[in-house]
């Protein structure tokens, strides 16, 4: 899996107005972190989150954005979610507790800090800290809420989590929703 995806656009897009324009030719996008889907999803507007988050992860602006093909799009989302599919693909219950090893560590300081992670060590949440969490918005950032006060990490480090890694704690924290049936051992 590649961190990175150029899409040559079919039809260059212009945007800005005299010396200030600028001819869009391709984007290239990057392997989103937590922090990235929350401000997509803070920032989504008219254009909605995915497109917003295309914007974000291509520094172009989400006008430019909006005015790129359907099937573009789908290109740019479809290199997006295959940083989640294999998380996506869990739909077993998930254990009471698990220690996930990030696939690309949090490193925000130089120092020895609680900033700077290497795994995360995450429980079953209960109804009252998923409550707290609930306070935090919308999906994205609910979900760096959970994690943040699960795994007792600030949320800066959450949000700088890769979509990998942030994703497999999303599938983890989801795994509870799996429904035990009445005849099952567990």
């Amino acid at each position: 899996m590649t961190d990175t995806k150029t899409i040559v656009l079919r039809k260059p897009l212009k945007h800005g107005k005299g010396d200030a324009e600028t001819t869009v030719s391709q984007i290239t996008l990057r392997e989103p972190t937590a922090g990235d889907y929350e401000s997509a999803e803070q920032a989504s507007g008219v254009y909605g989150t995915s497109i917003a988050l295309i914007a974000l992860l291509s520094g172009v602006p989400v006008d430019v954005i909006d005015q790129m093909y359907g099937s573009q799009i789908d290109e740019a989302e479809d290199f997006i979610a295959s940083f989640g599919h294999d998380a996506a693909r869990n739909p077993d219950r998930s254990p009471e507790e698990i220690v996930i090893q990030l696939t690309k560590p949090v490193t925000l300081t130089k120092d020895d800090s609680a900033l700077n992670l290497s795994s995360l060590a995450l429980c079953e949440p209960t109804n009252q800290q998923k409550r707290k969490a609930e306070a935090a918005g919308g999906p994205f950032a609910r979900m760096v809420a959970l994690i943040s006060l699960i795994g007792k990490v600030p949320k800066s480090s959450v949000r700088a989590l890769c979509a990998r890694d942030f994703l497999e704690a999303v599938a983890y924290f989801n795994g509870f929703q799996v429904r035990r049936s009445p005849d099952s051992d567990d």
